[in-house]
């Protein structure tokens, strides 16, 4: 593929856009038709200015596009690196980067509620590490740590003074400073507990919310980021945890040991050409447990046949595969192995399958409303990043904690 044709995919895939203008959508400024042109590498020049002179009649005042901040922050980052790229590149892309420089003025607008988020954060100080010992223990207990591994205001103040940006809420400092000691005691837990351990799994219900009986369908919310949230929020999801700026967010998890960071060559990553230009990590990390627990799965069905292990499939499952996989066959893609054509929800079925769990899985995962809750929360992630959508704080934060307590779960170091 040639430059040029890789930074026009590129631009294409991310379809930032359509995500970013939903407000004016909502206006009826802006037709579903228009949206879906402009979600094109190659929306013409002109038509953008059309989009922009309808963005100059908003009258602020009557619209409140706070709730968008974190949207336009991800999206302006998201297209300050993609024209960083093309520069990159060379001057032969000219064409490619006229277009894509033409973008930031229809959201400008998004953007400067982005930017008045940010600045109701500033850097920690002295003051705020003196009122570390302020602080309760949080809920999440570990279990079997000795108390050189408690966390404590030490502990804390040593890795808040890794973040070198704003994270502290100038109107309320402690709700910042709660919030970060509930992420390092979550990191400690998921790393050193037991990843499906009762007291852990209840510890991260309060803290993540009650996703035992529920299954988000989030299809018709891909391009409502706040409409997740409140979803989220609703099954108990604790927002205190990623009230931050994102800088600061993504530093917050790294000093807490929560971030999963870069898939390592061990853990073999999928080849750059079949990742998508958004959502580049949680792609990754996706792919990687997939395949390790269609692995994982394959492995202990068939020590437990004896016969074929496709014959402890649920009913149904090995003829959609089959369908699945001859459809593929026929649109000239190769072959694979048929657990491969396996699709996400298929996976806690297989798991949970009375005689499955019976005989292969309750040993590793301990309790079934578990395992359901855990892919549960993981469905919603799954889709945004399968959609190249905006992923919101909530789902990063779910995507690092419930990817590494399965891989743990099924022997995969991470």
């Amino acid at each position: 593929m040639k430059p040029s044709d890789l930074i026009q995919k590129q631009f294409e895939d991310s379809q930032l856009l359509s995500k970013q203008l939903e407000v004016f959508k909502q206006m009826e400024m802006i037709r579903q038709t228009d949206l879906q042109r402009l979600t094109s590498s190659f929306a013409a020049t002109d038509y953008l200015r059309e989009i922009e002179k309808s963005i100059a009649q908003i009258n602020l005042v009557k619209f409140d596009t706070s709730a968008f901040a974190e949207s336009a922050r991800i999206a302006s980052a998201q297209l300050a690196a993609l024209k960083t790229n093309i520069a990159a590149v060379g001057a032969d892309l000219s064409d490619a980067l006229s277009r894509i420089a033409g973008v930031p003025s229809s959201i400008n607008l998004l953007r400067d509620h982005a930017f008045n988020f940010e600045q109701q954060f500033r850097l920690i100080n002295a003051q705020d590490f003196a009122r570390l010992s302020e602080i309760s223990i949080p809920q999440i207990q570990v279990p079997n740590w000795t108390a050189e591994f408690a966390i404590g205001s030490l502990e804390l103040q040593r890795q808040l003074e890794q973040i070198q940006s704003p994270i502290i809420q100038i109107a309320d400092s402690f709700k910042s400073l709660r919030g970060f000691s509930e992420l390092s005691a979550i990191g400690a837990a998921v790393k050193l507990a037991q990843p499906f351990d009762t007291r852990l799994v209840k510890s991260l219900r309060q803290e993540l919310g009650d996703w035992r009986e529920v299954e988000t369908d989030a299809t018709d919310l891909l391009d409502d980021p706040q409409a997740r949230i409140s979803i989220y929020s609703e099954h108990g999801f604790n927002a205190e945890l990623t009230d931050f700026p994102a800088e600061g967010f993504e530093s917050a998890l790294t000093a807490t040991g929560i971030d999963l960071g870069v898939v390592s060559t061990v853990l073999a990553p999928p080849p750059p050409e079949m990742v998508p230009a958004f959502n580049v990590q949680a792609y990754q990390w996706l792919f990687v447990l997939e395949r390790e627990l269609r692995a994982f799965i394959l492995k202990c069905l068939t020590e437990a046949s004896s016969g074929s292990w496709e014959d402890r499939l649920p009913s149904g499952m090995r003829d959609k595969w089959r369908e699945k996989k001859a459809k593929a066959l026929a649109q000239g893609e190769n072959e694979q192995p048929l657990i491969n054509y396996a699709d996400f929800a298929d996976y806690t079925d297989i798991l949970l399958g009375k005689a499955n769990w019976r005989d292969c899985f309750k040993g590793v995962f301990k309790r079934e409303e578990a395992v359901r809750e855990g892919f549960n929360r993981l469905r919603p992630v799954r889709l945004v990043t399968a959609h190249m959508r905006v992923m919101t704080h909530e789902e990063w934060l779910m995507l690092n904690l419930e990817v590494r307590r399965i891989l743990r779960a099924i022997g995969v170091q991470v």
